[in-house]
C-alpha cells in the first residue's frame, strides 16, 4: 500500500496530504447520479449498520456513534468505548468537535451574504481585506470555498507539530493566515483542488468585515438557529466540551498504531487554532439537521445550492471525489451522496445525505489517527454509509 499521512486537521479530502492515493481508493469506481434505495426493513439496515461500526472497532476506532435521521424514522447505534480507562458506552447524545464539517455552515453563511448582495463569489478577497495573505488581489472567495485558491494550509508549520502543545495556545486568525503565508502559496489561484485551512480563515475574517459581527454570532445568525441547530456552537478558546460526550484521543506521530497503550486522550484543547476553519462542537443530531435545512432549501437558493454541490475533482476519487463550496462528496455503490468529513485532534466526523436532505446519516469516532492503517477504519466507515444508503456492503467492483 502507498504510504500516506493524514493532515492534522480538517476534511478527510485533506488526509492523503502528504501521500500518494492509497491503491485500496484508487480502485474504486467513478460515482454515478444517486439511485434509488431499495426497500428494505429498518431492523436488517440497523444490524447492517452496527456491524460496519464493530469493523471501526476492530480497525482501530475506541468508540463509534451513527445517528440516521429520515422522514419516518431516527435511530442512533454505538459501538467501543466512550472512554478506554473506564469502558463506558458511548452517550447516545454525545457533544464532538465536528471539525471541517464547519466549512459546510461557514461555506452556507457566504453564499447567504452573497444572496444579500454583500459580497461577490468571483471578486477577489482583497477587495474587502487588503493585503489579508500573498495574492489577496487575485484569490476570489469561490476559489477559497472550493480550495482552488493555491494557499499553504497553516497547520503544515511546524508551529502545528504536535497537538498536546499548540492545543495549549490561544491564536488570532491574522496569526494563522501569517503562518501560513510564511510557507508560502502552493500555486496561483485557480486548479488544482489544493485542502487549506488557511482559505476558511480568511473567509471568517470577511464575514466578520462585512457583517461587523462577530463570526459566531454570524453562524448562529444565519445558519444554527433557521436551522433548529440548538447544540451547535463555536468555542473559541473554550478547552471543554460540555454536556455528555466521550473521550476524545489522538495517535502521536510515529506511534505504533498495533500498541492499544499507545493513544493520548486529548478531550481538552483549546480550539483557536481551528476557528473558522474547523472549531465548531456539536451533536449527530444537530449536524443530521443541518443537511436537512441546507439541501431542503430552507437556508440558500436552489441555485446557490446548485453551486455549492457542483465541485472540482479532488485526489481522493473515486471515494471522496469531488469538493464544492463547503460541501464534499462521497462514492458510495449506488453514486454519489453529499456532505462533509471532518478531522480535529480527538475526533473524526462523517457526515451525508441524499439530495433532498430526506435521508441523512453521520459518524462520529473518538480519535484522530495518522497512521496509514487507518484506511481500514475508513473503508469500514464507508461500509456504514453504503448499508444504509445503497442496501449492500461498500465493495464496489475496482475499475
Amino acid at each position: 500500500m502507498a504510504a500516506r499521512t493524514i493532515a492534522g486537521v480538517g476534511a478527510v479530502t485533506a488526509l492523503l496530504v502528504g501521500g500518494p492515493l492509497p491503491n485500496a481508493f484508487a480502485s474504486r469506481p467513478e460515482p454515478t447520479a444517486l439511485a434509488v434505495q431499495p426497500e428494505r426493513s429498518g431492523a436488517d439496515t440497523r444490524a447492517e449498520v452496527q456491524r460496519a461500526l464493530d469493523a471501526m472497532v476492530r480497525a482501530g476506532a475506541p468508540g463509534v456513534l451513527a445517528r440516521v435521521d429520515d422522514s419516518t424514522d431516527s435511530w442512533t447505534v454505538t459501538s467501543g468505548v466512550a472512554d478506554l480507562r473506564t469502558g463506558r458506552e458511548v452517550p447516545h447524545d454525545a457533544r464532538f468537535r465536528i471539525a471541517s464539517l464547519t466549512k459546510g455552515v461557514v461555506a452556507t453563511t457566504v453564499m447567504r451574504l452573497a444572496e444579500e448582495g454583500r459580497l461577490e463569489l468571483d471578486r477577489p478577497v482583497g477587495d474587502r481585506l487588503p493585503g489579508v495573505v500573498s495574492g489577496a488581489d487575485r484569490i476570489t472567495v469561490r476559489q477559497l470555498l472550493n480550495h482552488t485558491g493555491g494557499l499553504a494550509d497553516y497547520i503544515k508549520h511546524k508551529e502545528f507539530k504536535d497537538p498536546a502543545d499548540y492545543g495549549e495556545r490561544t491564536y488570532r486568525p491574522e496569526q494563522l493566515v501569517a503562518l501560513a503565508d510564511a510557507l508560502g502559496a502552493k500555486h496561483e489561484p485557480g486548479p488544482p483542488f489544493t485542502y487549506s485551512n488557511s482559505g476558511y480563515i480568511v473567509l471568517g475574517m470577511l464575514i466578520e468585515k462585512v457583517t461587523g459581527h462577530e463570526l459566531a454570532d454570524e453562524l448562529r445568525r444565519q445558519v444554527l438557529e433557521p436551522a433548529g441547530m440548538t447544540r451547535t456552537f463555536l468555542p473559541l478558546t473554550d478547552p471543554q466540551l460540555h454536556g455528555p460526550h466521550a473521550t476524545g484521543y489522538y495517535l502521536p506521530a510515529g506511534a505504533d498504531p498495533q500498541d492499544p497503550g499507545a493513544l493520548r486522550p486529548i478531550t481538552r484543547i483549546n480550539p483557536s487554532f481551528a476557528w473558522a476553519a474547523y472549531g465548531l462542537v456539536s451533536d449527530a443530531r444537530d449536524v443530521n439537521r443541518f443537511y436537512q435545512a441546507l439541501f431542503g432549501g430552507r437556508l440558500v437558493r436552489p441555485a446557490s445550492l446548485e453551486q455549492m454541490r457542483t465541485g472540482v475533482a479532488t485526489q481522493q476519487a473515486p471515494v471522496f471525489p469531488r469538493y464544492g463550496l463547503g460541501l464534499e462528496s462521497a462514492g458510495l455503490t449506488c453514486g454519489e451522496m453529499w456532505g462533509g468529513t471532518g478531522s480535529i485532534p480527538g475526533y473524526e466526523t462523517f457526515a451525508f445525505a441524499d439530495r433532498d436532505g430526506t435521508r441523512r446519516m453521520i459518524l462520529s469516532i473518538n480519535v484522530q489517527r495518522n497512521d496509514p492503517e487507518v484506511e481500514d477504519m475508513i473503508l469500514a466507515g464507508l461500509g456504514a454509509f453504503n448499508q444504509y444508503f445503497c442496501g449492500k456492503p461498500y465493495a464496489p467492483t475496482p475499475r
